[in-house]
């Protein structure tokens, strides 16, 4: 048999209209539940993605100071090499007169006495010449003058060669006679210094 429906049309209408809208409802639920998941899950992609940028970004800062750094090491380098440059070249030349007059004072003949003294770096040197010295003495007599520049040719002072005299006369001082000579003498890389490397500070 067919069940006999005895509610008025209205209460069917209104029964169907409820259900509608229950699930228009739970339509609208789902959507929105949906949306919030996926709007939970981009927030979560986009804040993994700004850490991400936020690590990057560390490592390129460390990166720029890391370049910096050297880049400072390597002016520093430079400037380093500039003024060490620098020092080698004003005493390429370099000669410690206290010494080289010190080391001659112990090899003078006991009678011969210098009076004068000049000492000049050439320019453009040859090859193992560095200058020249010039002296001005007195002594007793020839065989002194010989004396001395056996002195000045011996082993025993190191940085000149080629003694030779230039002028010699006889003289006098009171009563005693005297010989008046001057004297000249190639100065040679022997007498050079190595100040230059010593006064340059070492760099690890």
């Amino acid at each position: 048999m067919r069940p006999i429906n005895l509610l008025p049309p209205e209460v069917a209408q209104q029964r169907t209209r409820r259900r509608r809208v229950a699930i228009g409802l739970f339509g609208v639920l789902a959507y929105l539940l949906l949306l919030g998941v996926g709007m939970l899950y981009w927030d979560s992609k986009v804040d993994a993605a700004r850490d991400d940028l936020d690590r990057q970004a560390e490592v390129n800062l460390s990166l720029e100071r890391e370049v910096a750094a050297l880049g400072e090491s390597a002016e520093m380098q430079t400037q380093y090499q500039a003024k060490a440059d620098l020092v080698r070249y004003a005493l390429v030349s370099d000669v410690d007169w206290g010494i080289f007059l010190n080391d001659l004072a112990r090899l003078i003949p006991p009678r011969v006495w210098v009076e004068t003294f000049s000492g000049a770096i050439a320019l453009e040197a040859v090859p193992g010449v560095v200058g020249q010295v010039t002296f001005g003495g007195i002594g007793f007599g020839f065989p002194d003058v010989s004396a001395w520049l056996r002195a000045l040719e011996s082993d025993q002072f190191a940085g000149i060669t080629g003694p030779w005299v230039t002028t010699v006369a006889q003289s006098s001082i009171g009563a005693d006679a005297v010989v008046t000579f001057s004297s000249t003498a190639v100065l040679t890389t022997a007498a050079l210094t190595d100040r230059a490397e010593t006064l340059i500070p070492e760099v690890p």
